[in-house]
């Protein structure tokens, strides 16, 4: 029994950064909540996207009323497929994480917030409400069929998609540009937000056990 206690200790100072390490490695669970701060900002950026082009989308076509208002009806249409487009990655995301059907670590970076994907949605979105306010303004200015009050509509229209889409791309750059020249500071800093990785043993004594054991949601 001496033999055994002093044994004990020795073998329960493991090191607890390669025991987290393994432990992150095996579990494919939390390989969708790595980068933290980065999949909530992502999160959020898409939420915004979603509501702002759902909502203006919505406005737009619930106030085409006239035959001048075929704008109103293109712009609207577009920017309401592309709010359902952005919710149905996000919800397509969320579908094969919660079925766990993807193993694979690239893949998972590439579609979980925050990574590749998102990227290019964000970018993708970008792009096309500038278009669609760049299309607006060209048209304003170009069309004389409108009325005083429809091209002024449009002109006004079309300016604010356009820096919405102008906001959103430069914003996107910003945060590219960041990342690669100042990665400390979207990164998690050290010792901070690291995950709590606790060891379940059956065979230590009542103090220690309430010091190593815990339950599996503490892991994430």
């Amino acid at each position: 029994m001496p033999e055994l206690s002093e044994i004990t200790p020795g073998r329960s100072s493991a090191n607890p950064s390669r025991i987290q390490q393994s432990i992150l490695e095996d579990q494919v669970e939390l390989w969708w909540f790595q980068d933290l701060k980065r999949s909530i900002l992502c999160y959020s950026v898409a939420v915004m996207l979603i509501l702002g082009t759902g909502l203006g989308g919505i406005i737009l076509l619930s106030t085409a009323t006239s035959r001048t208002s075929e704008w109103r009806l293109g712009v609207g249409t577009v920017l309401c497929l592309l709010a359902l487009g952005i919710l149905l990655k996000q919800l397509l995301s969320s579908a094969i994480q919660d079925m766990n059907c993807m193993r694979n670590r690239t893949q998972i970076n590439k579609l979980r917030s925050g990574g590749l994907i998102d990227y290019l949605l964000i970018l993708i979105s970008g792009v096309i409400i500038l278009i669609c306010g760049y299309v607006l303004i060209i048209l304003a200015n170009s069309d004389p069929r409108f009325s005083a009050r429809s091209w002024s509509d449009m002109l006004i229209a079309g300016v604010a998609i356009t820096l919405s889409g102008s906001i959103i791309l430069l914003l996107l750059l910003l945060y590219s540009l960041t990342f690669k020249l100042c990665p400390h500071i979207v990164n998690r800093a050290p010792g901070r937000g690291e995950l709590n990785i606790y060891v379940i043993s059956a065979g230590t004594s009542e103090g220690r056990r309430r010091e190593v054991s815990s339950s599996t949601p503490n892991l994430i």
